[in-house]
């Protein structure tokens, strides 16, 4: 038997249905609304005292003026950044749990591990925090003085060129192994487990050069005890105004290199909320106050917006995966 609706009794379904639908989405439409209603937690995968901490210390009290709520810190330190990444990706979508994250969990984890427990390119990308640009810089007795000495000195020894990294599959190692396709020299890898041990390395003159963030390495370039060779910004650096740029030199866009921090949040977040935190940093960075603070701490705050950092990470992604599938790195 089948069951035939008149016109009248249709349409009334039809408008029940969809102010079902409508009181449906009002609850999600009042938080959005009312967001933030509570303190946002920030996670930081790493252990206490990071820069990303101190950053984010930083922002804290302009998101208490501008938001009315405060910021809150979590710690989740450990597996590059793997654990906090995962928590996040697991967090509910509302803009209450997001992350603070430098280039490992979002670019270089997924190229040597399968078995991350979250996937990089499915957060929500909200602003990029800041970026200091990488140098090469080279032991403070290498004899020359210029990135082009370098490479001639590599071409001489094939295979005897020392440079030291963060480890395999990390920005260093990776910035290198592109160095490498470009210049046409053959580099021996030698990986130590953090920023410390491989700028130690450097010092101590047990490897030629390495490729590190220039906050790291200040005191020991101003000091005489090592040489900066090539700066990764597009512009030279205030810090070594005398030291050219990767581009200036004729290498290719893929030698901006920066040390970068990007805020993301749990995947699907609603635009709406997306966009008040956009907001929110923009408007702090609006602070010269909180502006020197960041730069103090080697940082050259960045801003923009969603879209503008949802584009760069799709960029570095794709380049990083790109030099990796050359060098044959694959995640295990």
């Amino acid at each position: 038997m089948q069951l035939r609706l008149s016109r009248s009794m249709a349409r009334t379904l039809r408008a029940a249905l969809a102010g079902l639908l409508l009181l449906d989405s009002l609850p999600l439409r009042a938080q959005e609304e009312r967001f933030p209603s509570r303190p946002i937690s920030v996670v930081i995968g790493s252990s206490s005292g990071s820069s990303m901490e101190f950053e984010m210390r930083i922002l804290a009290p302009k998101f208490k003026d501008i938001l009315g709520q405060n910021l809150q810190i979590d710690l989740r330190p450990g597996a590059n950044g793997a654990i906090g990444a995962t928590h996040v990706m697991r967090a509910k979508a509302d803009g209450y749990t997001l992350f603070t994250s430098p280039a490992s969990p979002m670019v270089f984890n997924p190229l040597t591990n399968k078995n991350l427990g979250y996937d990089p390119k499915k957060f929500t990308p909200i602003i990029e925090i800041g970026a200091q640009p990488l140098v090469l810089a080279a032991r403070g007795d290498f004899p020359g003085a210029s990135l082009k000495d370098l490479i001639a000195y590599a071409k001489a020894r094939p295979g005897g060129t020392f440079y030291s990294s963060t480890g395999i599959g990390g920005g260093n190692h990776m910035s290198v192994l592109l160095l490498e396709k470009y210049s046409g020299t053959q580099l021996k890898h030698v990986p130590y487990e953090g920023a410390g041990p491989a700028t130690q390395a450097l010092l101590k003159g047990e490897v030629d050069f390495a490729i590190l963030s220039i906050a790291s390495l200040l005191t020991w370039y101003k000091d005489g005890k090592l040489k900066i060779l090539a700066v990764g910004s597009p512009e030279r650096s205030p810090d070594a105004p005398d030291v050219p740029t990767f581009r200036e030199l004729g290498y290719p866009e893929e030698f901006i290199l920066t040390a970068w921090r990007v805020l993301v949040g749990p995947p699907n977040m609603p635009q709406p909320i997306v966009n008040r935190i956009n907001e929110a940093v923009n408007k702090a960075y609006e602070d010269p106050d909180v502006r020197q603070k960041f730069k103090a701490l080697g940082l050259e705050p960045t801003g923009g917006s969603p879209e503008t950092v949802a584009a760069m990470l799709r960029r570095e992604s794709a380049t990083w995966e790109q030099v990796a599938r050359d060098n044959r790195i694959e995640p295990q």
